[in-house]
């Protein structure tokens, strides 16, 4: 009876031991979550933090001194980050600055160009009356070889003015939008006026400019423009011509459209270059040594797209290459 009585004392004296234990350890285990959890929601809250944007939080060391290898890669990580954005913000400084540099340099450019250009026009131009004036036999009689001599310096000058205003009028585009004056033309005389423009320098390699229509009617268009854009096209085919040869203008409808083409034979445009034509300052005159700025295609695009129209190019290998000012008609 003693002996079962003691084992009983026992038994109940190691529950309550163990009971004792389990809660000493589960107020420690609680009281560790509990500890741990609030470092989490600390730690959570900064991360939140610097998501939206505040970079100057971080974690105390000390709240969170259980865990502490974890706080110091999260601030850490928050230094990393601060790093990053202080050196994309310097990056972006010089950046910005580059940028009003090379725009300040192409100001300046430009300025340079139209300056020089408008000066140059003024000598040019005398220089056109001049040779008119000799040509017209005002200041005595000339030979033969002699007005031949004057007639291709006509020619060069004629040139040279062509070259002068795309300059000009490119300028003055780039400052200020195109204007238009729209009119009732008729696109038939409008190019024939400006083959006969164009015809001295079409003469001096005896290139033929051919004319061909399957269209009598009017166009609502600027006429001063559109004739700028036409020259443009004109005296870049006669550039791409050999001498002795033809260049062919038609002017072609469909049901909406009036197509006013220009083709030139013999060189070509590779198929990787007709992208480019129209970009400024591109040219590929130097390929066939002839002088070229790169703005004529350039300017003549810019004029036809403030018609709402476009300008098709085409082009066959070592055969001819067609540029097609588009209008609605």
């Amino acid at each position: 009876m003693n002996f079962v009585v003691l084992c009983l004392s026992t038994i109940i004296i190691l529950l309550i031991i163990c009971i004792l234990v389990l809660s000493i350890s589960y107020k420690k285990l609680k009281d560790t979550f509990r500890n741990h959890k609030k470092m989490l929601n600390t730690v959570l809250k900064v991360i939140n933090s610097v998501r939206y944007g505040n970079l100057y939080e971080r974690v105390n060391e000390q709240t969170c001194s259980l865990i502490p290898n974890f706080v110091q890669s999260i601030n850490s990580m928050i230094d990393s980050i601060v790093d990053r954005e202080n050196m994309i913000k310097e990056y972006q400084n010089d950046l910005s600055q580059k940028l009003d540099s090379l725009q300040e340099v192409e100001q300046l450019k430009e300025d340079f160009v139209a300056t020089l250009t408008h000066d140059l026009k003024v000598p040019i131009l005398a220089e056109k009356n001049m040779l008119s004036f000799l040509l017209s036999n005002k200041f005595g009689e000339l030979t033969e070889k002699q007005k031949e001599a004057l007639v291709h310096l006509k020619n060069s000058n004629q040139e040279l003015v062509e070259l002068v205003e795309i300059i000009l009028e490119t300028y003055k585009l780039n400052e200020t939008k195109i204007d238009l004056t729209k009119e009732k033309v008729c696109v038939n005389d409008l190019l024939k006026d400006t083959i006969d423009e164009m015809k001295p320098i079409s003469d001096s390699d005896n290139i033929t400019v051919n004319f061909f229509t399957e269209f009598d009617g009017f166009v609502e268009l600027d006429k001063f423009y559109i004739k700028r854009a036409l020259k443009n096209l004109i005296l870049n085919a006669i550039s791409f011509s050999e001498p002795d040869s033809k260049i062919d203008t038609a002017v072609c409808i469909d049901d909406k459209n009036v197509f006013i083409k220009i083709t030139n034979y013999g060189k070509s445009i590779k198929k990787e270059e007709v992208k480019h034509v129209f970009d400024k300052y591109y040219t590929t005159a130097k390929k066939f040594r002839k002088v070229g700025t790169g703005l004529g295609l350039y300017l003549s695009n810019k004029i036809v797209k403030a018609h709402k129209g476009r300008i098709m190019v085409e082009s066959e290998k070592d055969s001819w290459t067609t540029f097609a000012i588009v209008l609605h008609r």
